[in-house]
């Protein structure tokens, strides 16, 4: 029982890791961090029901393709150092990944959660 906690606390501790490495080290994973939280929690304190834990799931993704462009630009940085077309679509389609994301979440916040906050401001 020991060891297994023992293996989930290190697992946690390198997750932890990653992202303290992922918000030191990348500036886009900063930016978008700010704007998928505050758009989290915005749903969750201004809308009600099934609705703002869907729209908080859908800007929380953000923060998690953000994570995963980070991890594979560093993956390929590390595997060549020289220019490959592959590596470069590698790292053009996972960052088409946090912009697609981040369009969905876009439109999907102006569409419930704009309305709902100047309801709660005017």
């Amino acid at each position: 029982m020991m060891q297994t906690l023992k293996k989930i606390v290190r697992g946690i501790s390198f997750a932890l890791e990653g992202l303290v490495f992922a918000f030191k080290n990348d500036q886009h994973f900063r930016i978008n961090s700010f704007l998928s939280l505050t758009g989290t929690f915005l749903s969750l304190a201004l809308l009600e029901g099934c609705l703002s834990l869907v729209l908080a799931f859908i800007n929380y993704s953000i923060l998690v393709a953000e994570l995963f462009n980070t991890a594979i630009e560093r993956a390929v940085d590390t595997a060549t150092l020289e220019f490959h077309p592959l590596a470069k679509a590698a790292k053009d389609v996972s960052s088409a990944a946090v912009l697609t994301t981040g369009i969905f979440a876009l439109l999907a916040d102006l569409i419930y959660l704009l309305p709902a906050l100047l309801s709660a401001i005017l």
